[in-house]
């Protein structure tokens, strides 16, 4: 297997059960095995059993990654907040040195307003988090244009659009605090993005391991991906090595303000 030839933070990556097909389930030592085996120096990691079985138990299975792995495995907090108590997680999370916020309007159902996350936003202010939401499709209540009025409540409150949405560009031109990744995305997509935003606004994820060779069998198979493969088809598209090491390492340094 090929290792990356850049430093590479993945800043949208998942353990846990995930929705779809029972059983299938991923493990810290998962995503350890695609680390060392493709040169990735470190993973921001959530748990999709946060909305497959409990926001608790999701919470529960990234203590024990942290506590075991969290020199190469940082944990981001999956919130629900239909959970009513989902803010019991918050304390456990930050004296566990957790970086940020992970939530899935899509998954968990519910459409994206300030009755629904204000509360989301204000601990992320409390705590300096940033906020990695998955950004639906273009025009859907859970897309990257219903963020605008939190972004506005929230100008101090790191926001990351996942899936470089079309409605999510302006908002990362607009707003100082908007950023974009580029996890599950074409790279004539990237390319565009590149061209719209700057690579400063860019960061590199590639979500659960589906496709990913973690050393054993899984329970679905999927189209086979590799980091290496993510950057030669970036590559392809005449983006630069200067330009990748910004959005694959540096942005996600200074946002989550990792160790070099």
């Amino acid at each position: 297997m090929t290792q990356v030839d850049i430093p590479l933070i993945d800043c949208h990556t998942h353990i846990g059960r995930l929705p779809g097909v029972v059983g299938e389930v991923f493990y810290p030592q998962d995503l350890l095995y695609i680390a060392a085996r493709e040169g990735a120096r470190f993973m921001l990691v959530s748990s999709a059993t946060a909305t497959t079985v409990g926001q608790h138990a999701g919470t529960d299975e990234v203590l024990a990654m942290v506590a075991r792995y969290g020199d190469r495995l940082g944990g981001m907090l999956w919130i629900n907040p239909h959970d009513p108590t989902w803010e019991s997680d918050v304390d456990r999370a930050a004296q566990a040195g957790f970086y940020g916020i992970k939530i899935h309007p899509t998954l968990d159902h519910y459409a994206v307003d300030r009755d629904a996350l204000d509360a989301v936003f204000a601990v992320a202010r409390e705590h300096r988090w940033p906020i990695l939401t998955h950004a639906d499709n273009d025009g859907t209540p859970m897309s990257a244009l219903k963020y605008e009025p939190l972004i506005q409540a929230y100008p101090d409150v790191v926001l990351i659009l996942a899936h470089l949405r079309l409605e999510a560009i302006p908002l990362a031109k607009r707003y100082e605090n908007v950023f974009v990744d580029i996890t599950y995305v074409d790279p004539m997509r990237v390319e565009l993005g590149v061209d719209a935003l700057g690579p400063s606004k860019i960061l590199f994820g590639s979500d659960a391991c589906e496709g990913f060779d973690v050393g054993h069998p899984v329970a679905r198979a999927r189209p086979p991906r590799s980091y290496a493969g993510l950057l030669e088809g970036l590559r392809v598209r005449g983006i630069a090595d200067a330009v990748l090491e910004q959005i694959c390492y540096r942005n996600a340094q200074q946002l989550f303000q990792l160790a070099p």
